[in-house]
């Protein structure tokens, strides 16, 4: 995690999001946020705390799931480049805890803008307001599709599909994880994971290996 200058900063938000257009609000935010580096996977936020900062997504993934109280966990969607999350705007907008669990996948960049600022924006500045609505809209998008594929799909598909997220989110077809680990997103136990993985390898959707599935 590192400060930039100003202007790199304001260079940065400009090639990224050209919708922030308005001077006055780029200047606030070169001002106030800070630039974060996640050289390997990290949890940026729990469920239950108040977000510090509201990510800006420059390279890389952000990985967002809910969780109960017991550990159990369900992926929900990823952050991509030119995005932020509206369920951390949400919380910020009305004071609450966050209520997903965000983790950085490694080599993930983002800007991070600072939470108190969010709702005085969303009054001054049109495209601020506007990215925000959009910014709910793709996320009302994501949660629809992740809830549609719990009921409709088979657990061979939404694990297919979550690894191709995945493949997306670290740049690469080599995955390292293990089977406990998707079978914890995906809410299911480790051996039925690892059968449908076998069973995946045998059509030839992927390649098994210690710790690693790799897409074909």
């Amino acid at each position: 995690m590192e400060n930039l200058e100003n202007h790199s900063i304001k260079g940065i938000i400009q090639q990224n999001f050209p919708i922030f257009s308005q001077e006055e609000l780029l200047e606030e935010m070169s001002e106030l946020c800070r630039w974060f580096q996640h050289d390997q996977e990290e949890e940026m936020v729990r469920v239950g705390e108040f977000p510090k900062w509201i990510p800006l997504v420059i390279k890389g993934a952000i990985k967002v799931s809910r969780t109960d109280k017991d550990g159990g966990e369900i992926f929900l969607y990823y952050l991509y480049p030119g995005q932020t999350c509206a369920m951390t705007l949400n919380c910020c907008m009305v004071e609450k805890p966050s209520e997903v669990r965000a983790v950085a996948e490694a080599g993930t960049e983002y800007i991070g803008l600072p939470r108190k600022k969010i709702a005085e924006w969303m009054m001054a500045f049109d495209s601020w307001r506007s990215f925000t609505l959009e910014s709910y809209n793709e996320r009302y998008e994501n949660l629809l599709a992740t809830i549609d594929a719990i009921a409709f799909q088979r657990l061979d598909e939404r694990l297919l599909q979550l690894l191709e997220d995945k493949s997306i989110a670290v740049g690469t077809q080599d995955l390292e994880i293990t089977h406990k680990k998707l079978a914890e997103e995906l809410h299911s136990s480790r051996e039925v994971i690892s059968r449908l993985l076998k069973q995946l390898e045998k059509i030839g959707k992927v390649k098994l290996s210690r710790n690693r599935v790799e897409l074909i």
